[in-house]
């Protein structure tokens, strides 16, 4: 008689649990109910990600993200990069109040001393489980300095292999938990990514024996597939989708056969949040941010010679700053030429701070507006800016 392993696996979920309407990741409460025998784990990206959740952050000392993850019942999570937007100070917060194990092997203090452990091992009906924590290596490219202050994130590659090396002996099976994309396609192997280093799936598990499955997140993407032996998933964004890896082994607990699927959360029974009162976020939401200080954030952010900066607000609040600025991309690099540019800046600007050299014949400007002809676009950033500068206000209250 064989007996079934099923491990779930979520990712981005980015604090995606409103009451005021239906939310993908809400349905995750009950997962584990649905299968036996069951090992849940989170790839990352968990605890910052929309106005909500930096509401938590200056509302709460613990998120109620952490009575979320605890009622759904998490086994174990991993880091993402977001997950450090508000400090590793307030991330070690909410990472004591969890009840799940909080895992990664390539996160290190300053002092070269591991922040999490770097795996942990559950056992599931008398299977030991190892399951690592992985984060992606590019930190440095993809978040701020201050943010990331205090905190090396080392080369993902030889750090898993050492872990891997080190737990593969001692458990039945290994499991990976990924904060990262996937550079080439899972069928063909072709690449489908530049090799910045901020997605290395594929150079990770075909570079790492004895890896049996991998989760990975990060892109916001659905995959499944398998990379030689191993199973991997990447389960969407917002917990719209999740993954399921299945294992079975025979009577001497010997593994006979390996399978994943990507399930799409709305096959689950719809449920409600309560985690926090909803009066309360929506009258925070109303209250007047501080704009006195968004010129100087900008500037220390986009550091860049000669940038004029122009940004449109629909008001003064919370809810209408963050309304001004597009998803995905909150602010975008021009490079206009002289009448150009003089035709942009004719409009009404609630931000308006030119900085050029005397005689400048071009200008770069960094603007929220969409109406410059796209031929013009040099570069556009998918930062949420207007936590990135809640962040920035309490740092220099």
């Amino acid at each position: 008689m064989t007996k079934q392993i099923n491990v779930l696996t979520t990712t981005d979920l980015h604090g995606f649990i409103a009451n005021d309407k239906p939310q993908p990741a809400l349905a995750l409460q009950g997962l584990k109910d649905k299968y036996p025998n069951s090992l849940l784990m989170d790839s990352g990206d968990f605890f910052v990600g929309n106005p909500l959740t930096t509401y938590f952050c200056d509302q709460y000392e613990v998120s109620p993200l952490v009575n979320y993850a605890n009622r759904v019942g998490f086994d174990v999570m991993v880091p993402g990069n977001h997950d450090f937007d508000h400090g590793i100070t307030y991330l070690k917060k909410q990472v004591k109040n969890l009840a799940a194990a909080y895992v990664c092997c390539n996160v290190f203090s300053e002092q070269n001393e591991l922040i999490f452990p770097p795996y942990a091992i559950k056992e599931v009906a008398g299977i030991k489980i190892g399951v690592i924590g992985l984060l992606t290596s590019r930190m440095s490219m993809i978040s701020d300095f201050d943010v990331t202050s205090g905190v090396i994130v080392k080369d993902a590659l030889p750090e898993l292999q050492k872990q891997v090396a080190a737990l593969r002996d001692k458990v039945d099976l290994v499991l990976v938990g990924y904060h990262g994309g996937i550079e080439r396609d899972l069928a063909t192997h072709n690449e489908i990514n530049y090799a910045t280093g901020e997605d290395e799936t594929f150079k990770l598990v075909s570079q790492t024996p004895g890896i049996d499955g991998f989760s990975c997140g990060h892109q916001h993407r659905v995959n499944q597939g398998k990379i030689k032996q191993t199973l991997v998933v990447q389960g969407g964004y917002q917990g719209n989708y999740y993954g399921h890896l299945t294992f079975s082994f025979d009577d001497q607990d010997k593994l006979v056969s390996r399978d994943e699927e990507i399930i799409k959360t709305s096959t689950l029974r719809a449920q409600s949040g309560d985690f926090y009162p909803e009066e309360d976020y929506q009258a925070w939401l109303q209250e007047k941010l501080d704009l006195s200080h968004l010129t100087e954030f900008l500037q220390e952010k986009f550091a860049r010679r000669h940038l004029g900066i122009f940004i449109n607000l629909k008001g003064q609040s919370r809810k209408e700053v963050i309304d001004s600025f597009t998803i995905p991309y909150g602010v975008r690099i021009y490079h206009l030429t002289q009448s150009e540019y003089q035709a942009f800046t004719k409009q009404d600007w609630a931000i308006k701070v030119e900085d050029y050299p005397a005689g400048a014949r071009d200008f770069t400007v960094l603007t929220n507006s969409y109406e410059i002809p796209e031929y013009r676009l040099t570069d556009q950033f998918v930062d949420n800016i207007f936590d990135e500068y809640s962040y920035y206000l309490k740092q220099h209250a």
